[in-house]
């Protein structure tokens, strides 16, 4: 054996002359670079460098630049503020002078405003109040004691006075006017408190109102559809049976759904569809029970009552919601049908639509000698007007329309209207001040023009709107109301852009996750070059 002494002296000779028989080989160090290899090797590494520089990161700057209009965020976010307005009244009477009129409307005004001049009512002492469509027409007339009464055609109002209190007047006539139109008022201050504007002064004037109406002002807030620029009506038929298979329809609508919408033309758009299927059963789970006068529906029947699987109801139609109302006819052996606790033999379903159950009349068959009887093949109108004069209620009711028996239908129209003004002007700012804070907290989405333009254009219809509501001329709320339905619309053209709603879902995190393979073989050999050509100019200019 060879000894490890001798071993380990030859491995540390292998180790250091790397000898074999025959041949030594010595370590060879790295050829110097030749002065044109490392011009060479410059100019490679800066050509990358500049060609990176001049014409990738201008590309790749073009190609995935977003483009961000500049919108006006501080005129955006100083939308959402309260806005009240003032009941526009007109005052005539043809026996008292005019300048004793105006000195009487003046004091009605006063004594007409709410607390902390939360609402008010704007009077204006006139002759003829033909310069004023849109505000109430108060006629003074002289006789025996004071009433205040509503002219339920006309909708204006016959103020009765003695005239040995026509001091006492204007307050008396300031109170009715209070007490007439205190549940618009409630109204106001509950949609405020609901958007966000609930102030000490809102706070402080709900505590006075009756805990009645402000539960009937909640309820009816629910129970309603949010104001909208356009609705759709669809009035549906739906037997169980092969019969009737036609309706007046029209005749129906003419009579009891047209007025309104003649009405609500200059707030809403409102477009009407009918339609009629036969052989519509309701849902299974639905069993009437057996009564003596009858067939009667249990109240957790009407729930369930709706076959949403096989009626055809669309949910919606457009832009707008889209309200159901239905007439359902029943099979022949479960004629008649009535609902438990009901006295109209309908219901409603909040923010949905109206149902109504019709019992028409059974025809005796002429050529039966044992009396039988079928279903009519046509409901006329009188046979129809049970269920039009429901489907006219609900849609008072559904639209947010004020049941209040203080006011006719005329004036109530009128509330309306001003209510769904303030809705619109309200969501309108909201829409606003969500896209303003949006576009500045997410610097990654796009803003294209055409959303500049529809914010540009809403903000301008605001301000319309906000003028049209300190006119104390204002001829017409269509005015007003076609100026925020514009700004209504155009903000939610703006908001929901699909432009915008795409690339809110795109974070920063995933582009780091799409650019790394790419600079990760890319970029690092092109920087470890440039680092080490840089260490090589400083040595030369070292030496030198």
């Amino acid at each position: 054996m060879v000894p490890d002494d001798h071993l380990q002296a030859q491995s540390r000779d292998l180790a250091s002359n790397c000898t074999y028989p025959g041949h030594t080989f010595t370590p060879m160090a790295t050829p110097p670079e030749s002065p044109r290899e490392a011009s060479m090797k410059s100019r490679v590494i800066w050509s990358f460098w500049i060609v990176l520089i001049l014409l990738g990161l201008p590309t790749w700057w073009t190609t995935t630049s977003i483009y961000r209009a500049s919108l006006p965020t501080d005129s955006m976010l100083k939308s959402h503020k309260e806005l009240w307005y003032s009941i526009p009244v007109c005052l005539f009477s043809p026996s008292v002078p005019l300048s004793e009129l105006a000195r009487l409307g003046n004091l009605v005004q006063m004594y007409g405003k709410g607390p902390q001049d939360l609402f008010k009512f704007d009077v204006h002492a006139e002759k003829d109040c033909t310069k004023f469509p849109s505000a109430l027409a108060v006629s003074m007339e002289a006789g025996d004691g004071y009433s205040f009464a509503f002219s339920p055609e006309s909708g204006s109002v016959k103020a009765r006075y003695s005239s040995s209190d026509l001091e006492g007047l204007p307050s008396r006539i300031a109170e009715s006017l209070q007490s007439a139109y205190l549940e618009e008022h409630a109204s106001i201050a509950y949609l405020m408190a609901m958007n966000g504007r609930n102030s000490d002064a809102i706070q402080d004037f709900v505590k006075t109102l009756p805990g009645d109406l402000m539960m009937e002002v909640q309820k009816s807030a629910n129970r309603a559809f949010k104001s909208s620029s356009e609705y759709h009506l669809t009035f549906s038929l739906f037997t169980a049976g092969p019969a009737p298979s036609s309706w007046d329809i029209q005749a129906a609508l003419n009579k009891h759904i047209q007025p309104i919408l003649h009405a609500l033309s200059s707030t809403t758009n409102i477009s009407v569809a009918s339609q009629i299927q036969l052989y519509s059963s309701f849902s299974p789970s639905v069993q009437p029970q057996q009564t003596e006068n009858g067939w009667q529906l249990r109240k957790e029947d009407l729930t369930s009552f709706v076959n949403t699987a096989e009626w055809p109801l669309s949910p919606s139609i457009g832009t707008g919601p889209t309200i159901n109302f239905i007439a359902y006819i029943p099979a022949q052996n479960y004629i008649p049908i009535i609902l438990e606790d009901s006295q109209s033999n309908s219901w409603l379903v909040p923010q949905w639509g109206g149902i109504t159950i019709l019992n028409p009349r059974l025809i005796e068959r002429e050529e039966s000698e044992l009396g039988l009887s079928d279903l009519p093949s046509y409901l006329d109108l009188e046979q129809l007007q049970p269920a039009f004069e429901n489907f006219q209620t609900q849609l008072l009711q559904l639209l947010g329309i004020s049941q209040s028996s203080k006011l006719p239908l005329h004036e109530r129209l009128k509330s309306f209207q001003r209510l769904s003004g303030l809705s619109l002007y309200i969501r309108t700012s909201s829409n606003l001040g969500s896209l303003a804070r949006l576009a500045q907290h997410l610097s990654s989405i796009p803003i294209p023009r055409h959303v500049l333009h529809s914010v540009e254009h809403a903000l301008d219809r605001l301000e319309d709107f906000k003028l049209c509501l300190g006119k104390t001329t204002v001829s017409s709320w269509p005015t007003c109301l076609g100026s925020v339905r514009e700004a209504f619309v155009d903000s939610e053209k703006a908001f929901f852009d699909k432009s915008m709603v795409g690339q809110v879902y795109f974070p920063d995190e995933h582009k780091v996750a799409v650019y790394l393979p790419l600079l990760g073989p890319i970029g690092v050999p092109l920087l470890v070059g440039l680092i080490r050509e840089l260490k090589t100019i400083t040595t030369r200019k070292k030496g030198a």
